[in-house]
């Protein structure tokens, strides 16, 4: 009898201690679990870069979506994205469900924009 108890009692510890890392620390988990969840439950969303400002160790990008204002805060992979987006670009991000405040999503596209004004190049086109 203390073996069955014992065993329902760490299976349910490795439960809630699993649900916990996930709702604290979701980056922990996502490598395990994206094979659980269907691509349907993420959303794109697209916006046009307004502002992004650079800190010591992080990446700060506002983006103008048909849904309203988003914030977004890279921590990883910060120099990439800075060097990747600039404001005025045409911007689309992965999310699981549509937040103001948002932080590491997946940055899916990145359109230069079309009409800078003073450059003799012709557009660039992303596929």
């Amino acid at each position: 009898m203390k073996a069955w108890a014992g065993f329902f009692g760490g299976c349910i510890l490795g439960f809630l201690s699993a649900v916990i890392i996930d709702l604290v620390a979701p980056d922990l988990l996502t490598p395990y679990t994206q094979q659980f969840i269907p691509a349907s439950q993420f959303e794109s969303v697209r916006g046009t870069v307004v502002k992004k400002e650079r800190d010591l160790n992080r990446l700060l990008m506002t983006l103008s979506t048909p849904k309203g204002v988003l914030l977004a805060t890279f921590t990883q992979k910060v120099e990439e994205i800075d060097l990747l987006v600039a404001e005025g670009y045409a911007t689309t991000v992965r999310l699981r469900t549509y937040s103001p405040f948002v932080e590491n999503p997946v940055v899916e596209r990145v359109e230069a924009s079309t009409t800078d004004s003073g450059s003799d190049s012709p557009p660039t086109a992303t596929q």
